[in-house]
């Protein structure tokens, strides 16, 4: 039980009745020491020592540098706020894993461990103190804490999934002691620090605070040009709209809504504000309502640099006010997340590679994976590998080198097709073990059971991916392919031109789940011209022209592509190649029966 109590809600609402009360959103940490009463009874002097030692060392010093503040200490307790969910976490982390090389030398009776919860939610503040049901939670979760361990509430969870470098597990809904409604807790897996001793986040050393590696983006509260203050609430909600569904995207770090609308009304300059907030990318925009007329301007500004990467300008008709938000704000999250990954593979590959770390070896493998080209395949996956080796913990090297694995099988690049399908699969499931709640991770695992021909549990993998992240048009484009390939293709249609609309820098591989779809359905000529409009030389795809040439009857045009693939690989063979995965065998047949007439080899 800690020694910070909180007050009831009756009590919370009456000590929030004075002038100076005031209630905001703050994620609340809360801390005490397990078994503190019997280390108390057996030396007390030693104990109060040691545990003055810790806050006035590690404790204190490790909750500012994550821009946290102290409320209270009493006893064994420490109750602190936070503004952003992410640093409450991480600071959370790095106390438990300080603590466990603190306690190396301390014979383990005698160890103070301390328990951590940490919960989001909207507290009073008076007179320096927190209330309310949220410090409440905090103080529940921390007593399901174990040694060492952290427990937070579902609503953290989601805001820290993908960005702290802890496995939790999810304890499911439960009743806790004075809180009417039930709460979704995780739980970290191990003691915090078997887990994350050599993965210590990199300091940014700007903020002094302890960051990952991947970009973090901060969207300024909108500007509201229409004239009328009372519209502010709808800036305002299209900003905040915008950093809950770019929080979906676990390669960013999304400064939470209470830290960037400080600056609302705020002329502030765009270094000052990245320095002050610690991000790589600035998202500034505004809105102005006109009659029946709504406009939306936004641009995206590399900090470091001031250089505009991306703007664009939305003109609407204001039919149905929250259709047009959702609209807007998909296509918005879609295009911003795919112009800051560009972003940041540009800004790896200018890196000499003996300074790489394990993310930017993933940059520099996914900028080569699009190039389909078998020297690429090959470095990539060195790479992956490398970032594993880095980063034994790190899911996006798992799920990125199962990707580049299966490739190529499909290119017919790999020495057994069937050996890189199977330990694609094996990695793809340990980066959903390792990321469980990253959308992405049950993409790859999808991707990775549609070439095993495991298609229920393909389709099984990419709805709960959607289910985690609608906005992501890659996934939806995914999804579609494995649809049109069980046979469903008015539905991945669907999905795909959805992608499509989603993100109006999409890429062109987008038209070749189209073409698959037209070749399923024996639209042909659709199909040529879509695989056409694919910018990709590899056999993979020259397979599926070559067999829409026999099609259509235009063998001459047919047998050339099968020469141009013997041409850069003397050694193909269908046999030995991952072939489109489609589910009913009949197709399969009719699919090699076409190219065995174009001319390749069985």
């Amino acid at each position: 039980m800690s020694s910070v109590a909180a007050p009831s809600a009756a009590e919370s609402r009456k000590l929030g009745d004075g002038a100076s009360a005031t209630r905001r959103l703050a994620a609340i940490l809360l801390m005490d020491v397990a078994g503190y009463s019997r280390l108390i009874s057996e030396d007390e002097s030693a104990t109060l020592k040691a545990l003055k030692g810790h806050l006035k060392e590690l404790i204190r010093p490790e909750i500012a540098q994550h821009d946290g503040r102290v409320v209270k200490t009493t006893g064994d307790g420490v109750l602190a706020e936070f503004s952003s969910a992410v640093q409450a976490v991480t600071c959370a982390l790095e106390i438990q894993r300080q603590m466990i090389e603190r306690n190396a030398a301390t014979p383990a009776p005698r160890r103070l461990e301390f328990r951590i919860g940490v919960n989001l939610a909207e507290v009073v503040f008076e007179d320096g103190d927190v209330f309310g049901d949220g410090v409440n939670v905090a103080a529940r979760l921390e007593n399901l804490a174990n040694p060492n361990g952290v427990c937070v509430s579902d609503d953290v969870y989601r805001h820290v999934r993908g960005k702290v470098r802890s496995e939790f597990e999810d304890l499911g809904a439960q009743t806790l002691k004075g809180i009417a409604e039930q709460v979704r807790v995780f739980r970290t897996k191990s003691a915090v620090g078997d887990a994350t001793v050599e993965h210590r986040p990199a300091k940014d050393t700007s903020r002094s605070r302890s960051l990952s590696q991947i970009p973090w983006v901060a969207v300024l509260p909108f500007d509201n040009l229409s004239g009328d203050p009372e519209q502010g609430y709808f800036s305002d909600g299209i900003t905040n709209d915008l950093i809950t569904d770019l929080s979906k995207f676990s390669e960013l770090a999304v400064i939470a809504s209470h830290s960037v609308f400080t600056y609302k009304g705020k002329s502030a300059r765009i270094e000052d504000v990245a320095r002050e907030l610690g991000v790589r990318y600035v998202v500034e925009g505004s809105v102005q309502r006109s009659g029946d007329t709504v406009r939306i301007n936004v641009q995206l500004i590399e900090a470091a640099t001031g250089v505009h990467l991306w703007s664009d300008r939305y003109k609407r008709p204001l039919v149905d006010l929250f259709t047009l938000c959702d609209e807007i704000i998909d296509r918005l999250v879609a295009t911003l997340v795919a112009r800051v990954e560009m972003s940041e593979r540009e800004r790896v590959m200018r890196k000499p590679i003996e300074s790489l770390e394990a993310y930017d070896h993933c940059l520099r493998g996914r900028e080569l994976w699009w190039l389909w080209e078998e020297n690429a395949n090959r470095t990539a996956q060195e790479h992956f590998r490398k970032a594993i080796e880095l980063d034994p913990s790190f899911a996006l090297a798992y799920r990125s080198l199962s990707y580049v694995l299966i490739q190529a099988g499909c290119a017919g690049w790999a020495s057994s097709a069937q050996a890189v399908v199977e330990e694609g699969r094996d990695l793809a499931e340990r980066a959903v073990a390792l990321g469980p709640a990253d959308f992405e991770n049950y993409g790859q695992l999808g991707f990775a059971c549609l070439y095993s021909r495991d298609f229920d549990r393909s389709l099984e993998c990419y709805r709960k991916a959607v289910a985690l992240n609608p906005n992501s048009p890659d996934l939806l484009a995914d999804m579609a392919d494995a649809l049109v390939h069980v046979g469903k293709t008015a539905e991945g249609v669907a999905m795909i031109q959805q992608a499509k609309q989603l993100n109006p820098l999409a890429s062109d591989w987008y038209d070749w789940v189209i073409g698959i779809a037209a070749f399923f359905d024996g639209r042909y000529e659709e199909a040529l011209d879509a695989l056409n409009r694919v910018g990709n030389t590899s056999s993979f795809l020259r397979c599926d022209l070559a067999a829409t040439y026999v099609r259509l009857g235009r063998m001459e045009e047919a047998r050339a592509t099968a020469e141009d693939i013997l041409r850069d690989q003397p050694n193909y063979r269908i046999s030995s190649a991952l072939l489109t995965p489609f589910k009913n065998p009949k197709v399969t047949q009719g699919f090699v029966a076409d190219l065995k007439l174009a001319g390749l080899p069985e």
